[in-house]
C-alpha cells in the first residue's frame, strides 16, 4: 500500500513539473496561431483568450457561458418601406371632439355599414362602405381595462383618432380624400407602413470565442459608457421598446428587469419577439450586464417595457405604432425608443408623438437609412430626439439620413470595414436570434442601432434626475455632445454619457472640444481619454481591452444637404474577410423597402 502511495506522489510531482516548466511552442509548431495569420489584406480574429487561474484557488475556471456564438452573416443597412406602402382597406382620421365622443357608440347599420348617429358623417361612411369605425385607443383600453369613454377624454388629441375600414379594393388615398370633406373630420390620411426586413448573407464559420464579448463593443467606449456606469446604471426608469417585441428567453436578457407589455401586432398579451430586431435593440438599452456572459447594455438596471407593434415580417401600420405609444405612456414609461422609420408624414403619428412629449416622456427615434432626408417619426423634432448614425471613426455612416431635424448621433456601425482591427466588422454587437429560440450574438448596423444608445442615455439621466423634462434631457445631451461637423449631418454631435450625466445633475459639464471641421479639413477624431476631473474607473468585471487607434477618415468632401443626394465616400479600409463563427447579422432596423 505504501509503495502504491509513493508511486502516486511521484507521478503527481512529475506532472506538476511538466506544467510549471512548459516550453513555449516555436512558431510553426502545432497549436501556434502565427502560421495562420493571412496577408495584410485579410482580417483575422484574435485567438480565443484562455481563462487565467483564480487567485483564491489557482484553479482554471471553465469558460464563461455566452448564450450563443458570434455570427459571420452580413447585409447592408435596410431602408424604410416605399412611400406607396400602406395598409389596404383602412384609413386614419381625426374627428372633431363632439364627433369623436358621439362615435364611441357607433352601431352596425343597414347593409353592414356602421352608423355613428351623426347624419353627415353617416352619409360619408355609407359613401365609402365603411364596415367599422373604431377609436385607435380602444385596443389600449382593451389591454389596460380602463373605461374607453373616460380614457378618450384624458388622452385628448389621440383620443379623437379613429380607424375606418372598408373594402380592400378601394383606394385608401381616395377614401381619405372623401372623408376629409366631411365637416366632422379634422383630417384623414392613409394608414402608412413602417417596417424592417433582414436578408443575411451566409459566410462560413471560422471562430467561436469562449469568453464575454464586451471587448468587441467599441460603441460603449465611444460614448463614455464605462465612466457613466460609475455614477448610475439606470435604476428606477421604465424604457418602452416599441418594436418587434423582446425575447427575454435569450440567456443574456434573462436577468433584465422588465414588465409584461403587450402585442398590438397580433392583439394578444405576449409581446415576445418573433423577428429578432427588437431583442437586439433592447440589448443595447438594457442587456443583462456584469453577469459573466455575452455583452453589456447601456442602462442595464432600467426596466424594459416590450411593446410589439410590428409582426414577424418586420412591418406594421402607423395605427399600431400610435397604439403602442399611448400604451407605453399609460404604463408609466419615461423613455420610448422607436428604432423604426416610415417615408410618409402623418398628422396622426405626429399627434401621438406630441401626446407622449406633453406628458413628460422622452421619445427617441431613428433617423432612417436612406442617405436622404430624415424620415418619420424622427422628423417630428419638436417632440422627438432624432438620431443619426456614425461609424467607428466617428464619421457619418453612408446610409444615415440627414437634415435639420437631426439632434444627435450615436454609434450605428459600418459592417463593410474593420477600422478597429478586432477581427470583426464594425457593427453593433448584441444578442438576438435568426430563428426564435436559436440565440446568438449578432453585429448589426443602422440608425436603428444608434437610437437605443440615446434612449439608454436618457434612462441614465432620468435615474440621476427623475423629474427632468424632455427639453432638459435633450438640451443636456446636445450641450455635452462631441461636435463632429455640420449640424445637418451630425446634429449637436456624438453623445457623451458621462458629461451628459454631469450636466443634468447640475454640475459644470466638461466642455467638448471645439474642433469644428471645415470642408477642406478632415474631421478630427476625439479620444476616449476622460478629462483630469473625471477619471475613468472601469468596473473590474467587464473592462474592455484597449481600443486600437482608429484610421483617420478621408477629408469630408461630401457635405450633403436635404435637397442634394450625398456622395457616398468609398471606404479606404480593407474589406472584412469571412468572419469568426456564429451569427453576424447586419440590419438597420425598421427601415426597409420590401418588408
Amino acid at each position: 500500500m505504501k509503495r502504491h502511495l509513493q508511486l502516486i506522489v511521484s507521478l503527481s510531482l512529475f506532472a506538476v513539473l511538466l506544467v510549471a516548466c512548459e516550453i513555449p511552442r516555436p512558431a510553426g509548431s502545432p497549436g501556434d496561431l502565427s502560421t495562420v495569420i493571412p496577408q495584410p489584406t485579410a482580417v483575422v480574429p484574435p485567438p480565443a483568450e484562455q481563462p487565467s487561474p483564480t487567485p483564491e484557488t489557482g484553479v482554471t475556471p471553465p469558460p464563461a457561458a455566452t448564450g450563443g456564438e458570434i455570427s459571420p452573416e452580413a447585409a447592408p443597412a435596410v431602408q424604410a418601406p416605399a412611400a406607396t406602402a400602406l395598409e389596404q382597406g383602412k384609413v386614419l382620421l381625426k374627428l372633431t371632439e363632439p364627433a369623436a365622443i358621439q362615435s364611441l357608440n357607433v352601431q352596425p347599420g343597414p347593409g353592414g355599414v356602421v352608423a355613428s348617429g351623426i347624419s353627415s358623417l353617416d352619409q360619408t361612411l355609407r359613401q365609402i362602405g365603411a364596415t367599422s369605425l373604431e377609436p385607435v385607443v380602444k385596443k389600449v383600453t382593451d389591454v389596460t381595462g380602463e373605461n374607453l369613454q373616460t380614457f378618450s377624454r384624458q388622452v385628448q388629441q389621440v383620443g379623437q383618432l379613429y380607424t375606418v375600414t372598408f373594402a380592400p379594393d378601394k383606394n385608401p388615398a381616395e377614401v381619405a380624400a372623401t372623408m376629409s370633406q366631411d365637416p366632422n373630420v379634422e383630417y384623414a390620411e392613409p394608414d402608412y407602413l413602417a417596417g424592417i426586413t433582414a436578408e443575411p448573407v451566409s459566410i462560413p464559420d471560422r471562430f467561436t470565442p469562449n469568453d464575454p464579448y464586451f471587448k468587441y463593443q467599441w460603441n460603449m467606449d465611444q460614448i463614455q459608457a464605462p465612466t457613466a456606469w460609475d455614477r448610475t446604471t439606470g435604476q428606477g426608469v421604465i424604457v418602452a421598446v416599441v418594436d418587434t417585441g423582446i425575447d427575454f428567453r435569450a440567456p443574456d436578457l434573462a436577468s433584465t428587469n422588465h414588465l409584461p407589455g403587450y402585442d398590438f401586432a397580433n392583439n394578444d398579451n405576449d409581446p415576445t419577439d418573433d423577428q429578432g430586431h427588437g431583442t437586439h435593440v433592447s440589448g443595447t438599452i438594457a442587456q443583462s450586464t456584469n453577469n459573466g456572459i455575452g455583452v453589456a447594455g447601456l442602462a442595464f438596471n432600467a426596466q424594459l417595457l416590450p411593446v410589439k407593434v410590428l409582426g414577424a415580417d418586420g412591418q406594421g401600420s402607423y395605427d399600431k405604432i400610435i397604439q403602442g405609444i399611448v400604451y407605453a405612456v399609460d404604463q408609466g414609461a419615461k423613455v420610448i425608443n422607436l428604432s423604426l422609420a416610415g417615408r410618409n408624414g402623418s398628422q396622426a403619428l405626429q399627434d401621438a408623438m406630441k401626446y407622449a412629449h406633453d406628458r413628460g416622456v422622452i421619445v427617441v427615434a431613428a433617423a432612417g437609412n436612406s442617405n436622404g432626408p430624415v424620415e418619420y417619426p424622427a422628423a417630428y423634432d419638436n417632440y422627438v430626439i432624432a438620431v443619426g448614425a456614425v461609424r467607428f471613426d466617428k464619421t457619418r455612416a453612408s446610409y444615415s439620413d440627414f437634415g435639420p431635424q437631426i439632434a444627435l448621433v450615436a454609434p450605428g456601425g459600418d459592417t463593410s470595414v474593420d477600422q478597429n482591427h478586432d477581427g470583426y466588422a464594425d457593427g453593433i454587437l448584441q444578442q438576438t436570434f435568426k430563428t426564435p429560440g436559436n440565440y446568438t450574438y449578432l453585429f448589426m448596423e443602422g440608425t436603428s442601432m444608434a437610437s437605443p444608445h440615446v434612449a439608454g442615455l436618457a434612462a441614465l439621466m432620468l435615474s440621476v434626475k427623475p423629474g427632468a423634462s424632455p427639453q432638459e434631457v435633450k438640451a443636456a445631451m446636445m450641450q455635452t455632445a462631441y461636435n463632429l461637423g455640420p449640424a445637418d449631418q451630425y446634429g449637436a454631435g456624438l453623445i457623451q454619457a458621462a458629461e451628459a450625466l454631469n450636466a443634468i445633475a447640475g454640475g459644470s459639464p466638461v466642455q467638448p472640444p471645439t474642433n469644428t471641421p471645415t470642408p477642406t479639413q478632415p474631421v478630427q477624431q476625439p479620444t476616449n481619454t476622460p478629462s483630469p476631473t473625471q477619471p475613468v474607473q472601469q468596473p473590474p468585471t467587464f473592462t474592455p481591452t484597449p481600443t486600437p487607434t482608429a484610421v483617420q477618415p478621408p477629408p469630408p468632401t461630401n457635405t450633403p444637404t436635404p435637397t442634394t443626394t450625398p456622395i457616398v465616400v468609398q471606404p479606404t479600409f480593407t474589406p472584412v474577410a469571412p468572419l469568426p463563427a456564429g451569427e453576424l447579422l447586419v440590419n438597420g432596423g425598421f427601415e426597409n423597402d420590401q418588408g
